[in-house]
């Protein structure tokens, strides 16, 4: 009966705990982002000229929800394609899902209401999974990712805003350079990382007037 009784609680607790997350709490919290842009590998350099593979061959689409007006999450998808530009079809493509974690910067550091109002920078960080298909092989390299950048933000209208976003992906075990080409490093292959610089749209959802961003 005790052991009853405590799941009973637990389970209490819990979806008031839900609910307090979830409510929207005098203003939204969704958002969905759509980006795209050009990218710069910087590592490995094996078998490339940086400044030939700089291209607009990246985009990425991301939903995030703002617990409050300082910190949220988000998950996103992100695809890059970096080719030869000597060997048109050699190169390879990175299909990447991540989560982060998200601090509007305006708000940790009090800028004044009237730069907030329609100016925003969010900072974010963490962790993803790359999967790379390298032209001219069958398998899959499984690239794990850390990540971080800054998203400026420009208000429209209390439901749009356009973006400007530089992240840098780092590469743990790399097996494949940037030109589809082995890299020849072992099970436990090399580090490496690149830049996307971005622009795009953020789109806020919900019933409210404000977002968490605005508000």
């Amino acid at each position: 009966m005790n052991s009853t009784k405590n799941y009973l609680f637990l389970v209490t607790v819990f979806l008031l705990l839900s609910a307090n997350l979830f409510a929207q709490k005098d203003y939204n919290r969704f958002s969905a982002e759509i980006s795209t842009g050009l990218h710069v590998p910087f590592a490995p350099g094996d078998g490339i000229s940086r400044s030939k593979y700089i291209a607009f061959k990246q985009f990425q689409l991301a939903g995030r929800y703002m617990f409050s007006k300082r910190v949220g999450v988000k998950a996103h998808y992100a695809f890059n394609r970096f080719n030869d530009p000597d060997v048109k079809d050699m190169g390879v493509s990175f299909n990447r899902l991540g989560v982060e974690g998200v601090v509007n910067v305006g708000r940790l550091l009090n800028v004044s209401f009237h730069i907030r109002e329609k100016f925003g920078l969010l900072f974010h960080t963490g962790v993803g999974v790359t999967f790379s298909n390298p032209t001219g092989s069958t398998g899959t390299d499984r690239i794990g990712n850390i990540l971080a950048g800054f998203t400026a933000q420009y208000k429209i209208s209390n439901q749009m805003s356009l973006m400007g976003d530089m992240t840098y992906i780092s590469n743990i075990r790399q097996h494949y350079g940037y030109n589809g080409n082995s890299l020849n490093a072992g099970e436990k292959g090399t580090s490496g990382g690149f830049v996307n610089v971005s622009i795009g749209v953020i789109f806020n959802l919900g019933e409210e007037r404000y977002h968490a961003d605005w508000y």
